[in-house]
């Protein structure tokens, strides 16, 4: 088995608390904040990933009592982020007449962060980019996509009445043919939220089977939120 890492990214943080993205999702932004404003525009123009990434914890706690006027002229809390996280492209989609943007990050892949260019007046950091473990056992690698395709099976039959009670499209989107495994893993978050801390650590898995498992798992001992 090898460990694949790829070449050094440069990525610009975007901490959200709570928020794990994974590759293969589109994540809406709604950007207030000064320095993430400047964070989005930079990005845009020097054609740099944005990360977004669940958090350790806080350093600097947000101002309380603030009108609007002084949410959109100061920064608010401050976080530490995770080292692993997804990243992608930005797309913006559109700037309110006070100065908020919209945007989404089109999520393309893993990236463990390796050191900290720019802290301020927002991070960006120097990382490589994450895969799954190669399997180079063809008997073991056999094995573990049936094992995939069978916890595949598993969740989506679990699923699927859960979202049919509310949304039948989305349930129906979710027994689409050309899922494979590894898509599947990343992808079934468009349709379950899980603990974030747990959702953090299926984010850092590095096989299909290992993510579909621990999915498996959580969803056999409660339901879904």
């Amino acid at each position: 088995m090898t460990d694949p890492i790829g070449p050094a990214i440069e990525a610009a943080l975007f901490p959200i608390p709570n928020l794990v993205a994974f590759p293969g999702t589109i994540i809406p932004l709604h950007v207030f904040e000064p320095r993430y404003r400047q964070l989005v525009k930079d990005s845009l123009e020097s054609q740099r990933m944005i990360g977004v990434c669940h958090t350790r914890k806080t350093i600097r706690e947000a101002p309380t009592n603030q009108t609007t006027s002084e949410m959109l002229s100061s920064n608010q809390a401050t976080y530490q982020p995770q080292e692993v996280f997804s990243a992608g492209p930005c797309k913006l989609i559109d700037t309110t007449p006070d100065g908020r943007l919209l945007a989404e990050i089109h999520v393309e892949q893993r990236l463990v962060i390796k050191t900290e260019r720019q802290t301020l007046p927002y991070r960006i950091v120097v990382c490589e980019s994450i895969n799954d473990n190669i399997i180079e056992d063809a008997d073991k690698s056999k094995h573990e996509a049936e094992l995939s395709a069978e916890l595949q099976k598993d969740i989506i039959a679990a699923l699927h009445p859960m979202i049919a009670r509310q949304n039948q499209d989305a349930a129906d989107s979710l027994l689409n043919p050309t899922w494979s495994s590894t898509d599947f893993s990343f992808g079934v978050f468009q349709y379950l939220r899980l603990d974030p801390d747990l959702m953090q650590l299926i984010l850092e898995c590095r096989s299909t089977v290992e993510r579909l498992s621990t999915i498996w798992q959580a969803i056999q001992q409660g339901p879904a939120e």
